[in-house]
């Protein structure tokens, strides 16, 4: 077993500027991760994606990764098994005016 840390930045107008590509929308975010389109929420996800794939050493399969969050706020990810085998430890997402952060640390087989 192996942990790794992914870490990524995203700035918000890059999130509300894809929001007029459907297709992107589409390609990126699973539709429960669309509930809410605030630019801010969704550039949070994004950096949660991406930290997962920093983590796995792969390309972004966006589709492949799914955030969530529990009643008290806190996130959590799910990833395909197409991915391989990897567990989600720990995310934690942040914001602060244009920009969103997210770490995420994961066990790997």
């Amino acid at each position: 077993m192996k942990l790794q840390i992914g870490a990524d930045i995203v700035h918000v107008p890059r999130i509300a500027s894809l929001l007029s590509n459907d297709t992107a929308v589409a390609r990126t975010f699973k539709p429960d991760e669309l509930r809410d389109k605030d630019p801010s929420h969704l550039a949070g996800i994004f950096a949660a994606k991406e930290s997962v794939f920093k983590a796995l050493g792969i390309a972004p399969s966006w589709l492949d990764v799914k955030i969530t969050k529990s009643p008290d706020g806190k996130p959590s990810a799910s990833i395909s098994k197409q991915l391989g085998h990897a567990k989600v430890v720990d995310i934690s997402i942040s914001h602060d005016g244009d920009y969103a952060v997210a770490f995420v640390i994961l066990e790997i087989d």
